[in-house]
């Protein structure tokens, strides 16, 4: 029996499991399979006793009915509440292996994986009834697919038809803008990752003058408490008050608290903490990026 899957029981959880679909896919095996072919009949085995499950795909396509079994097994073991299932697309889910990807509770992709899907095609010997009748079949099952796409994707039928038509590749950014995966697999760890050490060398570099300097420019009225006003040019000062400027009313001058300058010195007291909280963080991780 060739095995095309790698069941991996952790001792923690020995429920979970790990299958990986990495080549051809066929319904049974033949004299010219290769030995990394998925055979659909032997993955539903594998699904026995497998609680949460990973399926890693890297594969060219293969029989869509093979295909179409195994989409069929995954969103059993999920629907009847045996576990969940995770696919993760490594290399690339083209033809029957993308339907197969659509039975994941979670679809994941490697920024360097990618997808394709087609219209179903056979190859057809016979005369002409036999090969309308083929084409028939075809169609048929092109509207399965259609309908495991939409269902995923929740794109109007006809949109779908025209990119099976079009035998559509999509990267794993389009894919998820499509709807066909969810997320970029480990985009949450590299962002946060490319985020914090970016930060931390900045600060490293320009020091904490560079940091109060960002947050001044939240507020483009905030001054440095360093820099020193420059000294007003006796010519450009302001004239004295005219003395033919008539005396203004007392009871109609503004209010002497004013709601505007109390925000204002809200907002600079908020500013003074965050510099100052950015200082003592800097103290704690210099030595880290030394």
């Amino acid at each position: 029996m060739t095995k095309f899957w790698n069941l991996q029981n952790d001792a923690e959880i020995p429920e979970d499991g790990v299958l990986d679909i990495d080549g051809e896919i066929v319904a049974e095996k033949g004299w010219f399979t290769s030995d990394d072919a998925c055979i659909a009949k032997d993955f539903r085995k594998a699904l026995k006793g497998v609680k949460n499950v990973t399926v890693h795909i890297n594969s060219p396509g293969g029989d869509v009915i093979a295909g179409a079994e195994i989409y069929s097994a995954l969103r059993e073991h999920s629907l009847n509440g045996e576990g969940s299932v995770t696919v993760i697309i490594t290399g690339i889910a083209a033809s029957a292996a993308s339907i197969i990807a659509m039975a994941g509770d979670r679809i994941l992709m490697h920024p360097v994986a990618y997808m394709m899907i087609h219209n179903p095609w056979t190859i057809a010997v016979g005369d002409a009834k036999e090969l309308r009748k083929a084409a028939k079949t075809l169609d048929v099952i092109g509207e399965g697919l259609i309908t495991t796409y939409q269902q995923r994707t929740g794109k109007d039928r006809d949109e779908l038809k025209k990119m099976l038509e079009n035998e559509t590749w999509m990267s794993a950014v389009t894919c998820i803008e499509e709807g066909f995966a969810d997320e970029i697999y480990g985009a949450e760890a590299g962002a946060a990752a490319s985020a914090s050490r970016p930060t931390l060398m900045s600060m490293k570099s320009h020091g904490l003058q560079e940091i109060a300097a960002r947050i001044r420019d939240e507020d483009p009225d905030e001054k440095d408490p360093d820099e020193e006003e420059d000294p007003k040019d006796p010519e450009k000062e302001e004239p004295d008050e005219d003395p033919e400027e008539p005396e203004k009313d007392p009871e109609k001058e503004d209010p002497e608290e004013d709601p505007e300058k109390e925000e204002e010195a809200r907002k600079r007291a908020m500013i003074a903490r965050r510099a100052s909280i950015a200082a003592a963080a800097w103290e704690k991780v210099e030595t880290r990026i030394q």
